[in-house]
């Protein structure tokens, strides 16, 4: 089965989808300074290593290489086996073993290709290329003894296979499997994380739910942070994130700032609508954040982009329960950064949605730990005798709006949120996060609940505005420059935001926060 899981991934995986879990091999094969290279500098190399004093270079091609495909690479395979150009930490005295890393195989002519190239080289005394197919590349990841995926073998990575191939996945049972990445070793989650995480995202991608993939990717960033690991695996998994953002954003692009996105008739449009919009605006808020940190002009595009759906799509405003709220956040952040009065209209018509559901003869919104039939009934209940709730009173709904607005320095803004809020009853709620490994864990026993934040009245009164602002937890990652990482653990376990990383993303565009 499990071999049978890895030779359908390597038939679909894209060339760029591949770069984590090939890291992941490498590393798993013993190798040392190991640097993923691929860009416009790489000179045939998309990652480079050594071990036993030989520096290995890898080129890296998705799917089947035939003739013509082996005709359009020579030029590259020559630049890996021969050019010294490339990364700092690639040594060029040392051995060359240069590998040619493909997901399918060698077909039509190119086997004969591949030996007679190999044949020359050896003949001019140049570096042989080695080949790393779908057969070598299945007994890395599952078949031999010290194969990748050979540690995941409990059932739950099975399991979460069959509930995406059933279509039951959803964004808590995949939470839900991703908190054993946070128990591991650094050194586990760089192998066997990486590639489980690859290969349900993947899967996910496939059965068209690209935003279960980008959630994936974005527990595989949580969980790299809470088990200690390496930036560079965080950001590994910030990578796996951006690959399947893009291809949401190019998939749906123009139809997603159109009509047809609310098309669904009857009261399941009530709910699936709202849905469908906050997550849209979630990712790719997270995604235009992110690229800011490497591709300024392409995040400027996306922040764009993004600006004309929150224009088109009023549901992106009506987050149906808590566990929505965090939806709000990057959407908010990255609208900023390119039309402050785009961010300012997102606050505001949010704020109005919120308090309606609060407002007589309503029960407010469910709670992130409520079930989707609890989120439904509140939403749409009110009326209904059947439906026997009391009003919830808490949300964190409204901490998020009174937080953003107080980070983005919208003051008159502030000050109208805070007084619906109070006018409605509504009790601001947050998770107080303990300085340590539980800020991450979603079952944390040092996190503490406030129920119901003492928000100053206005951005006028003395720091800190609301008691969580000062909570030491996040502010280290936040130092080493690390708060997209934050951003992406919030969207990851849902019913949590840290402030200082919303201070320290807003102070990166030039927000007067407070």
């Amino acid at each position: 089965m499990l071999t049978d899981a890895v030779a359908a991934f390597l038939d679909s995986v894209s060339e760029r989808a591949f770069d984590q879990p090939l890291l992941a091999i490498i590393r798993a094969q013993g190798f040392e300074r190991i640097h993923l290279t691929h860009g416009g500098r790489e000179f045939g190399k998309d990652v480079i290593g050594q071990r036993d004093g030989e520096q290995w270079a890898w080129q890296s091609k998705a799917g089947d290489v035939g003739q013509p495909q082996w005709q359009q690479m020579s030029h590259q395979l020559d630049e890996l086996r021969l050019v010294k150009l490339g990364h700092g930490a690639f040594d060029d005295k040392l051995p060359r073993r240069p590998v040619l890393v493909i997901t399918g195989r060698l077909t039509g002519n190119a086997p004969d290709l591949f030996r007679d190239y190999n044949e020359r080289a050896r003949a001019k005394g140049e570096p042989a290329l080695e080949l790393w197919d779908c057969e070598t590349l299945i007994g890395y990841l599952a078949e031999n003894p010290d194969a990748v995926l050979r540690g995941s073998s409990d059932g739950q990575l099975f399991a979460a296979l069959g509930s995406v191939d059933s279509g039951d996945a959803t964004m808590e049972n995949i939470e839900h499997f991703s908190r054993r990445w946070s128990t591991w070793e650094p050194e586990r989650i760089a192998g066997l994380g990486v590639v489980e995480a690859a290969t349900l995202c993947e899967q996910l991608a496939a059965g068209d739910r690209l935003d279960l993939a980008c959630h994936l990717a974005l527990c595989l960033v949580r969980g790299s942070v809470a088990a200690g690991a390496t930036p560079a695996i965080s950001d590994g998994a910030g990578q796996m994130f951006e690959i399947y953002a893009t291809r949401l954003l190019e998939e749906g692009g123009e139809e997603m700032l159109g009509d047809d996105l609310g098309t669904e008739s009857g009261a399941s449009a009530w709910v699936s609508y709202p849905v469908r919009c906050t997550r849209i605006a979630e990712i790719v808020g997270l995604f235009a954040l992110r690229l800011r940190q490497h591709d300024p002009k392409r995040a400027e595009e996306v922040s764009g982009w993004l600006v004309r759906f929150l224009a088109a799509q009023p549901g992106a405003a009506h987050p149906i329960s808590d566990s929505y709220g965090v939806s709000l956040i990057p959407a908010t952040l990255a609208a900023a950064t390119t039309d402050a009065s785009a961010a300012h209209e997102l606050l505001r018509s949010a704020t109005v949605w919120l308090c309606d559901a609060y407002e007589r003869d309503r029960l407010g919104l469910a709670a992130v730990e409520a079930t989707p039939i609890e989120e439904v009934e509140r939403l749409l209940g009110g009326p209904l005798e059947w439906v026997g709730y009391e009003c919830r009173r808490e949300s964190l709904i409204a901490t998020v709006l009174l937080d953003l607005a107080a980070v983005l320095g919208l003051g008159e803004l502030y000050a109208d949120i805070w007084n619906d809020v109070e006018a409605v009853g509504i009790y601001p709620r947050a998770l107080r996060l303990a300085d340590g490994p539980d800020q991450f864990d979603r079952a944390g026993m040092d996190n503490r609940l406030d129920p119901n934040v003492d928000f100053a009245e206005s951005l006028d009164a003395a720091l800190p505005i609301a008691p969580h602002h000062a909570d030491a937890a996040g502010r280290e990652l936040c130092e080493a420059g690390r708060a997209w990482d934050l951003l992406a653990v919030s969207s990851a376990v849902r019913d949590r935001h840290f402030y200082c990383a919303l201070e320290a993303v807003a102070r990166s565009f030039g927000a007067q926060s407070v």
